[in-house]
C-alpha cells in the first residue's frame, strides 16, 4: 500500500508539473477571437484580418502568435483605445504584406516589434527596393503614438507612412537597418520628443517630411541615411534645428518648400547630393552663419554644374555669411528681410552675391536694398561720425587761431607801441589846451592816442 501511495503521489506531482509547464510556454492568446476587438477574417486571395474595436474594448496586446499567420497578408486595426506591439510580434508572419492602424487613441511599439524579414536571409548589406523581393508596408493614420522604442522598425519594410499622427517619444535607433525601402513619409505628423540617431543607417528611395511639426530636431536625428531619389521637407514647422540634424547621403533632389524654421544652426543640413537643391517660400527667423555650408555635391558620382536656389524666402535677420554655399551655382530671387532698411544693413550685404536680390522694409513696404542704398546711402554716409568729429576739430582750431590773431592785433601790438613811445620821449606829454575865452574852467584830460603825433605846429 505504501509503495502504491508513493507512486500515486509521484504521478500527481508529475502531472502538476506538466500542467504548469504547458501554462508557461503556451502560445499567446489569439486576439482575433476576442469579441471586444471585433475582428473579422476575409479569406481568399486577400487573407486579411480586420479588427474594429467595440466600446468596451481594452488594450490589444499583440505578441508573437497573437494573430494566426499562415495565410495572413494584411492586418487592419481600427478605432481601438490602445494597441501595443510586443517584441517580434510580427516576425513570424511570413506572408504578411501590410499593417494598417487607423484612429487608434494610443499605439506603442516595443523593441523589435516591427522587425520583419520574410523568407529571405539578411545578406549583411544594404538592399535597395526591388519589386521581386517580398516586403512589408506599415501605415498609420489619425493615431497617437506613445512611444517608438529602439530597433522598433527594422528589416524588409517597403513603406513607412504616418499621416495625421502625433508621436510622443522616439528613441535612438527606432528606425534602423531598413531594407528594400521605397518610401518613408511623415505627413501632418507632430514629433514631441525625438532622440539623436532616431533614424539610423538605412536606405530609401524617397524621404518626405510633409506638414511635420517638431520643437527640437537634435544633431544626427537622421544619421547615415541614404536617399536615392528625393529628399523633401514641405509645409513643415521646425522650431530648432541643431548642427548636423540631417546627415543625408546621395539624393538626386533635395528641396525645402513652404517651411518655417525658427532657428537654423550652422551646418544644420549635412546633405551630400547628386543634383540640384531648392529652398523656396520658406521663413527663417534666426539663421546662423554657415547654415547651408554642409550641403555638398557628390563629385564622385556627378559631373558638370548643379545649382542651389534660394527663391522667395523670408528672413527675420540676414547676415553676409547666412547664405554661404560651396560647390554650387547659386541662384537668388526675392529674398525678403523683415527689418528696417538702413545703411548698416547695406554695408553688411553689399559684397554678397545676393545683394541685388534682397529686399528690406522701408515704411512697411519691401524695397530692394540696392535701390535704398542709391537713394539714402553713399560712400560718405558710412563715415559720417568721422567727418563730424573732423569738422568739429577743424572749427575749434580755426576759432583758436582767430582768437590769437585778434589778441595779437588789439592787445599785444598796442602795448608794445606805447612802451616804445614812452621809451623814446621820456618826460614829455603832449597836451591840447583850448582857448581860455571859450571855457571858464579848463579840465585837462590826458588822452593816449594810438595814431602818431601831428608834425604841424599849433
Amino acid at each position: 500500500m505504501k509503495f502504491a501511495s508513493c507512486i500515486l503521489k509521484t504521478a500527481i506531482c508529475i502531472a502538476l508539473d506538466i500542467v504548469f509547464t504547458l501554462s508557461v510556454v503556451s502560445p499567446s492568446e489569439d486576439v482575433t477571437k476576442l469579441t471586444q476587438f471585433g475582428c473579422r477574417w476575409f479569406g481568399g486571395i486577400v487573407g486579411m484580418v480586420s479588427c474594429n474595436c467595440t466600446s468596451d474594448a481594452e488594450e490589444m496586446y499583440i505578441e508573437p502568435n497573437s494573430i494566426p499567420g499562415f495565410d495572413t497578408s494584411i492586418i487592419e486595426i481600427n478605432r481601438c483605445p490602445k494597441v501595443r506591439f510586443a517584441p517580434h510580434s510580427i516576425s513570424d508572419l511570413r506572408n504578411l504584406r501590410r499593417v494598417s492602424l487607423n484612429s487608434i487613441a494610443s499605439v506603442s511599439f516595443e523593441e523589435s516589434s516591427m522587425n520583419w524579414y520574410g523568407y529571405r536571409d539578411v545578406g549583411g548589406q544594404e538592399e535597395r527596393f526591388d519589386l521581386t523581393v517580398p516586403s512589408l508596408k506599415v501605415i498609420l493614420r489619425n493615431c497617437v503614438v506613445e512611444k517608438i522604442a529602439s530597433q522598433a522598425f527594422s528589416g524588409r519594410i517597403n513603406e513607412i507612412s504616418f499621416e495625421d499622427v502625433t508621436v510622443d517619444a522616439v528613441d535612438s535607433f527606432a528606425f534602423s537597418n531598413l531594407l528594400q525601402t521605397e518610401n518613408v513619409a511623415f505627413k501632418y505628423t507632430t514629433f514631441k520628443d525625438v532622440k539623436p540617431q532616431a533614424f539610423k543607417k538605412f536606405g530609401t528611395e524617397y524621404l518626405t517630411l510633409d506638414g511635420v511639426s517638431a520643437y527640437f530636431v537634435p544633431s544626427r536625428t537622421f544619421s547615415n541615411v541614404s536617399v536615392h531619389q528625393r529628399f523633401s521637407i514641405i509645409n513643415s514647422n521646425l522650431e530648432s534645428v541643431r548642427p548636423g540634424a540631417f546627415f543625408i547621403y546621395n539624393p538626386s533632389t533635395f528641396e525645402v518648400i513652404n517651411t518655417r524654421i525658427s532657428q537654423l544652426d550652422g551646418e544644420a543640413f549635412k546633405v551630400m547630393t547628386r543634383g540640384d537643391v531648392v529652398f523656396r517660400n520658406n521663413v527663417f527667423n534666426d539663421i546662423h552663419e554657415g547654415a547651408f555650408v554642409g550641403i555638398r555635391l557628390n563629385r564622385a558620382e556627378v559631373t558638370g554644374s548643379h545649382s542651389i536656389t534660394f527663391d522667395s524666402n523670408t528672413f527675420s535677420t540676414l547676415r553676409s555669411g547666412s547664405l554661404q554655399v560651396v560647390g554650387f551655382d547659386t541662384r537668388f530671387a526675392n529674398l525678403n528681410v523683415n527689418q528696417s532698411c538702413d545703411c548698416e544693413l547695406v554695408e553688411d550685404l553689399q559684397l554678397t552675391q545676393f545683394f541685388n536680390d534682397v529686399r528690406c522694409l522701408n515704411d512697411d513696404v519691401y524695397v530692394t536694398v540696392r535701390d535704398y542704398a542709391s537713394r539714402s546711402c553713399s560712400v560718405v554716409a558710412g563715415y559720417t561720425t568721422v567727418i563730424v568729429i573732423t569738422c568739429v576739430v577743424i572749427l575749434a582750431v580755426a576759432l583758436a587761431l582767430i582768437g590769437l590773431y585778434v589778441y595779437y592785433k588789439t592787445v599785444y601790438l598796442s602795448k608794445k607801441y606805447e612802451t616804445d613811445k614812452v621809451r623814446n620821449n621820456p618826460g614829455k606829454i603832449s597836451l591840447i589846451v583850448p582857448d581860455g575865452k571859450t571855457y571858464k574852467e579848463t579840465e585837462i584830460h590826458v588822452i593816449l592816442e594810438k595814431a602818431d603825433l601831428l608834425t604841424t605846429e599849433l
